[in-house]
């Protein structure tokens, strides 16, 4: 049995019926699948949150000893809240976060979920540059929490979310490059900040109830024009595809859902957006429609484009260099060539043997043709390319032959 991590609750009485079909489990750990079986899971779970809603205080006690307690935070029963790790997605980003699935078991996040919001930052800010923001504070007048019914399990209204991703209004662009401190990520709606344009949510087993219920109807409360969810696919089979759900504001406060599309047009970001899959075993990437250079973008492909054009810059720099040292060397030859052999031949065969070169390209054995012209200057039509060397058939007359100068010229 892997050693669970100890809960941040205080410890029940010791003489307390363990729960389930595994008496071996102790309730006051939350177990991960292979520690034991699911019905033990849910029921520990639902003892620990029995545990917390009868002892509040001793809770209280236990959350106060953790490196990233809070004491204006509102704490949800249902939540698991461990020294290095926590269930409860809006808490902060410096505490590593797991899922608390539908059986009680606690998990690491899907790797798809934190690779996606990784992809889909890098490419919201592409459009809007730096006026995204990953998980923000977001903090919000208790009315609105009742309204969306944001309660904890213990029945608390709960005032305060992380969306996965927000497009705050212009007013609010920093330059690039330029992180936001914990001010900057903190939004007190409740006191007036701007209200983001649109708020993006990667479901996950933990999460998906309230971020297709609840936040459904807290983000139309507090004016965010659009709200975007994305199911990363990947689960329960591991070739589940990914799948985006689009709502839009309406005049009556509340958000209505485009009909499922391969395709939608966001009024924020002025374009189509899309989830593109064509392997449902591999990632998804977010994609915008860029209407200037008539394709889908996003920054991997932007990377896989700008890579290959380069190579071809790189092949088209290298062919030209080749092509010039070529051209280059060809010169030279043509240089060699009439320096050794313009008082032996005419100029008209230079020249027409210089024009074959230039056109073909030297011979290979180029200096080895040009000795045995120097030799016997009759064979000079050796040093054209074999296409270019006349075909005088058998009746035409051979071509002149100028006499070889005397020894010692």
């Amino acid at each position: 049995m892997t050693t669970a991590v100890r809960a941040a609750s205080r410890p029940a009485p010791a003489d307390q019926e363990q729960p389930g079909r595994d008496p071996s489990w102790d309730w006051r750990y939350a177990p991960a699948r292979g520690d034991t079986d699911a019905v033990t899971a849910r029921a520990a779970l639902e003892q620990r949150i029995a545990w917390r809603l009868a002892h509040p205080d001793a809770w209280r006690e236990g959350l106060a000893r953790l490196a990233y307690f809070d004491p204006a935070y509102t704490y949800d029963e249902g939540h698991e809240y461990e020294w290095n790790w926590t269930t409860d997605p809006h808490i902060g980003t410096d505490v590593r976060h797991k899922i608390l699935d539908e059986d009680g078991f606690v998990s690491p996040e899907h790797y798809r979920h934190g690779d996606l919001l990784t992809f889909m930052l890098r490419a919201f800010r592409a459009l809007f540059g730096n006026r995204v923001e990953r998980e923000p504070e977001v903090h919000f007048a208790r009315a609105s929490a009742a309204r969306a019914g944001m309660r904890t399990d213990g029945g608390n209204l709960s005032t305060q979310v992380e969306p996965d991703l927000v497009v705050l209004p212009r007013e609010l662009l920093l330059p690039e490059g330029v992180e936001r401190n914990d001010e900057g990520r903190t939004m007190r709606l409740d006191e007036g900040h701007p209200v983001p344009e649109l708020a993006i949510e990667i479901l996950s087993p933990s999460t998906r109830s309230k971020d297709l219920r609840e936040k459904l109807v807290l983000y139309a409360d507090l004016g965010i024009a659009e709200y975007l969810t994305v199911d990363p696919g990947g689960k329960p089979e591991p070739d589940s595809p990914a799948r985006l759900q689009f709502y839009r504001l309406q005049p009556d406060g509340r958000y209505r859902q485009d009909e499922p599309a391969d395709t939608y047009f966001s009024a924020v970001c002025d374009t189509h957006l899309r989830l593109w899959q064509p392997d449902p075993t591999q990632p998804p990437r977010f994609q915008w429609w860029d209407a200037d250079q008539d394709r889908w973008r996003d920054p991997e492909t932007d990377a896989e484009l700008n890579a290959h054009e380069l190579q071809d810059a790189r092949n088209k720099l290298r062919e030209t260099r080749a092509a010039s040292l070529a051209e280059g060397e060809t010169r030279a030859i043509i240089r060699t060539l009439r320096t050794l052999l313009d008082d032996v031949l005419p100029t008209s065969d230079l020249d027409r043997v210089a024009d074959a070169w230039r056109r073909d390209g030297p011979p290979a054995d180029a200096g080895q043709r040009i000795r045995a012209v120097l030799a016997d200057p009759r064979d000079w039509s050796s040093l054209l390319p074999a296409n270019a060397q006349d075909n005088r058939g058998p009746d035409r007359p051979p071509l002149p032959r100028e006499p070889r100068p005397p020894g010692g010229w």
